[in-house]
């Protein structure tokens, strides 16, 4: 829902007025920008179609309420909200092995505010970063990490769906595709290219970065738009976080046939792909193995997405059509014996950076092998080993990529709040918060850690 507010300024006091013109300023040069509400289809190269893009009625005030960022400014108690767009993604429809998957029109909500005339000193914006949340993506993605990015010059970007982006439709009668749903988000990732970064952003900065950070579930919706969807031509350096975790959905639902559970995976296993190739493990530090079996709960989401007619990380055996169903939605498909598209591995101009939570985490249960992880606060889950299935696939000698192995993780996928012993190692000796390296990856620390987000197209 879009905030009823008339004012982008919350407080009160002797600054209101001049904080007052300086949104009403930003919303004038928003507006303009907003001239064509429908997007088409660009002529990037990419495997699927993107979706179209249709705005639903005026940009407005974002609702904080509702998780979205809002910058306070320092010691008058005042904040200001991002603005929040309304819009329908439309279309979508793709052909998988002979059959044609539409998707239902999905509502979105867009979130963004740029720093120019907000942030003190900040005359144009140093780049711009979405960030897209985990799960289904209905929340807006960390309000500590759009902070930090804002604060440094960066326009920041959230996007909150209505519904969860992996489904075809809701109600789901017929089978899902997650690879289908996921043009969603990548159309989405467009239109912020079009309609924010290029006119706003980089119009005023030729050096500006077009950046993406997401988290579990948001790490696929990115990994997705890479590998299918062309992004590979807008984002210039993505942080993925605990995923992506659609790496090979097959392997994470079915039992059975050396899957899921009967064939565990390795992370930087240095005979596998690309040999272990940027994986930052840090001084002494291991690689690790775990299942790649969805398990906490994760199987009934990726069950009620999917909706094959076997049951995701059951106990009996799976058989196909499902684990061919299963395989032709992932990130890593293997056609053509599937009749899935083809994806690509290799992204030139787009750095990447992996953040992978590795066991123990913070009080880990001894049990949890015997109980099959499921107790997420203190058992690692298949994030990371999901993702290895995706992060072998980069080739060896890719420059500015990096796997970073965190410890001491407070939940199976707090990679925000472990430590980073690889992460510039020479600089912080091998300790540093996750929430920190994450941050530092992206915008730079001081004048010795260059930032990622920089214009590489």
């Amino acid at each position: 829902m879009l905030s009823t507010r008339s004012s982008r300024i919350r407080g009160s006091g002797r600054f209101s007025s001049i904080v007052s013109f300086a949104a009403n300023v930003l919303v004038t040069i928003t507006l303009a920008v907003f001239v064509c509400c429908l997007l088409t289809v660009p002529s990037h190269a990419q495997t699927l179609s993107l979706g179209t893009l249709a705005t639903n009625g005026s940009p407005a005030a974002c609702n904080s309420g509702a998780g979205f960022y809002y910058y306070v400014y320092p010691n008058t108690g005042l904040a200001v909200d991002m603005t929040c767009q309304a819009a329908t993604v439309n279309g979508c429809s793709q052909v998988i092995n002979g059959q044609t998957i539409t998707p239902s029109p999905w509502n979105v909500t867009i979130g963004y505010l740029n720093p120019v005339g907000i942030v003190s000193g900040v005359t144009t914006a140093n780049g711009l970063v979405v960030l897209h949340g985990g799960s289904g993506g209905e929340m807006p993605e960390s309000f500590a990490l759009a902070d930090a990015y804002f604060r440094a010059g960066f326009e920041v970007v959230q996007v909150s769906w209505a519904d969860d982006w992996e489904l075809i439709s809701d109600p789901l009668t017929g089978t899902g595709n997650i690879q289908v749903a996921a043009c969603r988000p990548a159309t989405v990732f467009n239109w912020v290219n079009q309609n924010l970064f290029l006119p706003g952003v980089l119009g005023n900065n030729k050096a500006a970065g077009m950046c993406a950070v997401g988290d579990s579930a948001g790490s696929a919706a990115v990994v997705y738009s890479l590998a299918y969807y062309g992004a590979y031509n807008w984002f210039d350096y993505v942080s993925l976080l605990s995923g992506p975790v659609f790496g090979d959905i097959e392997q994470g639902c079915g039992v059975g046939n050396n899957l899921g559970k009967n064939d565990p995976i390795t992370v930087c296993d240095p005979t596998k792909g690309n040999d272990g190739w940027g994986c930052k493990l840090g001084a002494n530090g291991s690689t690790w193995t775990l299942p790649a079996e969805y398990v906490g709960g994760a199987q009934t989401a990726v069950q009620g997405w999917t909706n094959e007619p076997d049951q995701c990380a059951g106990t009996s055996n799976t058989t196909d059509p499902s684990n061919t169903d299963w395989l032709r939605e992932s990130i890593v498909d293997q056609p053509p014996a599937t009749g899935g598209p083809t994806p690509t591995f290799t992204y030139p101009q787009t750095a990447m950076s992996a953040w992978l939570c590795r066991p123990p985490i913070q009080n880990q249960n001894p049990n949890c092998a015997a109980n099959n992880y499921n107790n997420s606060n203190v058992c690692p889950n298949n994030s990371s080993t999901q993702g290895q299935i995706f992060y072998q696939n980069i080739p060896s000698g890719t420059s500015n990529y990096s796997l970073y192995a965190v410890d001491q993780c407070q939940t199976a996928e707090g990679v925000a709040a472990g430590n980073v012993p690889g992460y510039q190692a020479q600089v912080f000796g091998g300790t540093i918060k996750g929430l920190l390296a994450i941050t530092y990856d992206m915008i730079g620390y001081e004048s010795v850690i260059a930032p990622q987000c920089v214009r590489r197209h």
